[in-house]
């Protein structure tokens, strides 16, 4: 399955391009636009936040508290940077508004786990427990053109 989203918009712009003589041709490719459950799980970049928990890990073992701040929020700011690079160059997702939505789930994902945002004070982990689900759930009906 690729990652870029898939629309109607999408598949009716290949039928157009290619032309009735080779419809059959981009049917074989693309056969129909993503429903709601693949949108879900396409804008969530699963491998980013398992690599940010994975690194999380190693900076738990700082033990200087305002060190261990600092490198939280590079570390935060490195995978969000890093995911639509990584989303664009790997998974060859093109389309910008999908970039931006995975970004966004990324931080949101990051912030229901703690991350950075653990250390300040103003953090409750009640807001990233209504958080995730929330965005996750209501994001999936948007499709990225």
């Amino acid at each position: 399955m690729a990652r870029e989203i898939v629309t109607s918009r999408d598949i009716l712009k290949i039928t157009r391009d290619e032309g009735p003589d080779k419809e059959a041709s981009a049917a074989s490719r693309i056969t129909s636009r993503d429903g709601y459950f693949d949108r879900l799980f396409k804008y969530i970049p699963a491998e980013l936040v398992a690599g940010y928990i994975f690194v999380l890990g190693s900076v738990k073992q700082l033990t200087d508290p305002q060190q261990a701040k600092i490198v939280n929020w590079l570390i935060f700011a490195a995978f969000a940077v890093l995911t639509p690079v990584y989303l664009n160059r790997v998974q060859k997702v093109s389309k910008t508004g999908q970039l931006i939505i995975s970004t966004i789930s990324f931080a949101v994902w990051v912030f229901a786990l703690g991350g950075p945002f653990a250390l300040t004070e103003w953090y409750n982990p009640v807001f990233g427990s209504i958080l995730l689900p929330v965005f996750t759930l209501l994001i999936a009906i948007w499709e990225a053109d």
